[in-house]
């Protein structure tokens, strides 16, 4: 039988559709340097995705536990300078905004010098090798950004809480941002002229701290290790290629993006619904009035939660007809009945992707966060610092959520926030639009994140993605006509409210000493 060659066409499609490792594959360097069980989670899914396709990845990493980076060559980097000690939970919400500053800056700085001084991180920069492309968390560790220079590769980001206004500089995107600071406490949704405008005093100030405090450590720690490179501190912190940030418009603010910043919000989700262990897939399924699922986190363990509101939780939580589960973390637990199921690990996403799970009690972290919107399920927020105020803020304006003031909830606030979230019909059906509307996309962010990934490696750094203020001319970066314009289109109305008031005045003056005139005529004092 005679084989018919393909049109050309099918050929094309066809080689589109190979699985690009076959083809090429790229030499990687990650570094993570934050001990954070989240952006652990966050990794796995983005990181195998990349191993897949035959890249060769070196990570270089501080967490405890991870299981993906047995799969890679990584670097485990030990906390020697004990950044623990920077972080007040304790007194955070008693901080001001230059103390808030000033601690988080000496942590990051330390976060920095912990990767730096690593012994296998220095045998590593003395190897004379080289890497096509170099992946950072990109929020405020530009002691870390000469990396990329001294290996020669590509410089990109991957933003676990993503977007805030310097992030938006490291691109060149300079675009007035009221709405996205990067230390969210004291800030105000932006809903009104006054809202904004507070707002922009309050990022105007972040501005300065940064510029002040925060930017001289992480420049000083980059001078002492990266001395030997030509480019200077600030011009390797505009050398970003790529910026992937870890949200999406479905549910937090629209902004306006430039092409080298993509929105992969969601690519920690697993494509197939992840599956319940036999023990607890029973315990949820044999709920008749559903199940409530607890966490708070890494970063916060219920075990550390004051006697007073643990007692506050779980008196309520005896009242419930609900089935509860609750990461609790510790041996020293509290005695509960049958109907609380306690462990210090959850298959989370497992548990929300499950029907029969009704409501989500959470700090409102943003992989918890995003999980929910994806899932459809209403969140009891308790957020307690950081991003995690705004995350609930935004879940709460879909309708989906309630806040709570972990600090100053009472049992019936406690109670009452549960029965409202789960009996009102509204919460559900609000939070399963936001899933629709979540998961509405062209394709898995997962996949957008990969294909972006590779792009950037294929067409070296794509530099024509980048948006450098320096190629825009004075008068259009501050666009000084428009508001040349608007100032003499103001200053002419103001000018004409004026020289009528004058004439208005003088009108006045002339009446008034006619008006005396004409009294002294008929009085006959001339």
């Amino acid at each position: 039988m005679r084989l018919q060659r393909p049109p050309l066409e099918v050929v094309g499609l066809a080689a589109l559709l190979l699985p690009v490792g076959q083809i090429w594959a790229a030499r990687i360097l990650l570094v993570f340097p934050y001990e954070m069980q989240s952006q652990c989670n966050l990794l796995t899914q983005y990181l195998q995705a990349l191993l897949d396709r035959g890249h060769d990845l070196t990570l270089i990493h501080a967490f405890a536990n991870c299981p993906i980076t047995k799969q890679l060559h990584s670097i485990r980097v030990k906390d020697q300078y004990e950044t623990a000690q920077e972080l007040h939970y304790d007194d955070y919400w008693t901080l001001t905004k230059w103390g808030e500053v000033n601690s988080i800056r000496n942590f990051l700085v330390k976060v920095c010098l912990n990767v730096l001084v690593n012994a296998e991180v220095q045998n590593l920069m003395r190897a004379n090798i080289s890497y096509d492309l170099f992946v950072i968390e990109p929020s405020n560790t530009d002691a870390l950004f000469g990396l990329a220079a001294h290996f020669n590769a590509t410089l990109m980001g991957l933003a676990t809480c993503g977007g805030d206004w310097n992030l938006d500089s490291l691109v060149g995107h300079s675009a007035a941002s009221t709405f996205e600071p990067m230390l969210p406490i004291g800030f105000k949704r932006s809903l009104t002229l006054l809202d904004r405008f507070y707002n922009w005093m309050l990022i105007s100030e972040e501005w300065l701290m940064h510029k002040l405090i925060f930017l001289p450590g992480l420049r000083a720690v980059h001078d002492h290790f990266f001395g030997h490179l030509t480019e200077s501190f600030e011009d390797i912190r505009q050398n970003f290629s790529l910026i992937l940030l870890n949200q999406h418009f479905s549910l937090f603010d629209a902004r306006p993006n430039v092409p080298s910043l993509i929105e992969v919000g969601g690519m920690h989700v697993p494509k197939k619904r992840p599956e319940l262990p036999p023990d607890l897939a029973k315990f949820v399924e044999d709920s008749p009035h559903g199940v409530i699922l607890m966490s708070l986190g890494t970063e916060l363990r219920s075990c550390d939660l004051s006697m007073e509101t643990l007692s506050i939780i779980l008196n309520t939580f005896e009242t419930l007809p609900q089935r509860i589960i609750w990461k609790f973390e510790g041996n020293k637990r509290p005695n509960t009945s049958a109907n609380i199921y306690m462990d210090e690990w959850l298959p989370q996403q497992a548990l929300l992707a499950h029907p029969n799970v009704r409501l989500f009690i959470s700090h409102g972290g943003m992989l918890g966060t995003l999980e929910a919107a994806y899932y459809g399920k209403p969140v009891l927020g308790m957020p307690l610092f950081f991003d995690q105020i705004r995350n609930v803020e935004r879940m709460k304006e879909a309708g989906v959520a309630i806040m709570m003031d972990t600090l100053e909830m009472t049992r019936n606030d406690f109670e009452s926030a549960i029965k409202q979230l789960l009996d009102h019909p509204k919460y559900w059906h609000n939070a399963q639009t936001l899933s629709q509307r979540f998961r509405d996309q062209p394709m898995h962010p997962l996949d957008t994140a990969v294909y972006w990934t590779e792009y950037i490696v294929r067409h070296r750094g794509a530099p024509y993605m980048r948006v450098s203020p320096s190629n825009m001319k004075i008068m259009d970066y501050y666009s000084v006509d428009s508001l040349f314009l608007i100032f003499a289109r103001l200053s002419f109305i103001i000018g004409i409210m004026i020289y009528v008031i004058l004439k208005l005045l003088q009108c006045r003056e002339k009446f008034v000493l006619l008006y005396i005139s004409i009294c002294r005529l008929l009085t006959g004092n001339v």
